[in-house]
């Protein structure tokens, strides 16, 4: 079994999620998963790109200003990030991006 890991997501210096995971991999295939579902429904690349980052500036708008955001919300989210990524759209920075940590039991 492997370890349990940490995954955060940062947008314009905002932590927007945080998935505790064993499979990092599975959370990192969200962006390919929806450009390749957008593709196979006949949604152009340029198309995609224009609603992932509209997506990703209301979302980010609505953590921003603490308004309420579901875990599906939050899925989507990841899949734009990482989309955007794959697509060279959004590159990773300082205040952009993922990191993978482990995960500690506190020890009591």
């Amino acid at each position: 079994m492997g370890k349990t890991k940490y995954i955060t997501f940062h947008y314009k210096n905002l932590l927007v999620s945080k998935y505790k995971t064993k499979n990092p991999d599975e959370i990192l295939k969200l962006g390919n998963d929806l450009i390749l579902n957008g593709l196979r429904n006949n949604k152009s690349l340029q198309l995609q790109k224009k609603v992932m980052k509209n997506y990703m500036d209301i979302f980010h708008h609505r953590r921003l200003n603490k308004l309420k955001v579901s875990s599906q919300d939050h899925n989507h989210f990841v899949a734009c990030l990482l989309g955007l990524m794959k697509l060279k759209e959004l590159e990773e920075d300082e205040s952009t991006g993922y990191i993978i940590t482990k995960y500690r039991n506190p020890k009591i």
